[in-house]
């Protein structure tokens, strides 16, 4: 299954017993635009995937939050599988839809993890981090209040669902959302709306030509095709859910690659 890449908090490493990778150049001939990540008991297959999107899948961040690194980076592509033989933070093997709020971040962690090593392991990847003053966007509550939908109690608690110029909720909070709207304008999106429970939602925009939510992984043959009619995001978020983007500028978190090699021999 696709997993929403970025979207938890990145934990600390706890090690494997053993991890092993295979890798291989992409045919450029099986590729569509966007690569793909699935995992399936301890075992995660990436195709035709670039090193600055493992980087951003690796760190949760952004490309503008990704500094440094060869041009290679951002155009060879690769074939990867790579294997747990254990890991003290795995997940029941469950639908993405089953998954409790806890085991999707302990899920995603874990991916970090895995492409964190991957990166250091097979491709020497060396990094430090810097603070920049970076624009961004704040996410406020706008005129006329929230229109989001309080969660139930018994609500399923199924997490976002990202689509073409669709982004649906349930039992989602707000700061979570604030992180998938980064991912679609392109900023760091600070949640000032001071809203501290769970909703569910229904959002929909016309995105931008060529804008697809790359971050989820999602290739273009497989998403709905967006309605050119609908208001973009910044009228959608207004008027389907009573918040607002502002624009302004805050200190960001940085990624500074100071060391990235092609990979290793199997």
């Amino acid at each position: 299954m696709n997993i929403l890449l970025a979207l938890a908090l990145i934990l600390p490493a706890t090690g494997f017993a053993q991890m092993v990778a295979v890798i291989k150049p992409s045919d450029p001939a099986t590729c569509r635009e966007y690569p793909i990540i699935d995992d399936r008991d301890g075992r995660y297959d990436m195709r035709c995937v670039r090193i600055d999107f493992l980087l951003q899948s690796a760190f949760g961040v952004r490309a503008f939050q990704i500094s440094g690194g060869p041009e290679w980076s951002k155009s060879d592509r690769y074939d990867i599988g790579a294997k747990l033989e254990s890991s003290p933070n795995a997940v029941p093997e469950k639908d993405v839809s089953e998954l409790t709020d806890q085991e999707r971040q302990t899920k995603g962690a874990l991916l970090r993890e895995v492409l964190q090593r991957l990166l250091a392991d097979r491709f020497q990847l060396r990094t430090h981090r810097e603070t920049k003053q970076l624009p961004i966007y704040l996410l406020t509550v706008a005129s006329g209040g929230p229109k989001l939908e309080t969660a139930g109690s018994s609500d399923v608690s199924g997490g976002l669902r990202p689509g073409r110029g669709i982004l649906a909720g349930d039992r989602t909070d707000v700061p979570f959302l604030a992180k998938a709207i980064s991912q679609i304008v392109g900023r760091p999106v600070v949640d000032q709306t001071g809203l501290t429970g769970k909703y569910n939602f229904e959002l929909k925009w016309s995105p931008e030509l060529g804008s697809a939510n790359t971050a989820w992984g999602d290739s273009p043959a497989v998403l709905p095709a967006a309605d050119p009619d609908r208001a973009t995001i910044f009228t959608a978020l207004q008027e389907q859910l009573g918040l607002k983007l502002t624009s302004g500028k805050g200190p960001v978190e940085v990624i500074v690659v100071d060391h990235l090699a092609r990979p290793t021999e199997n």
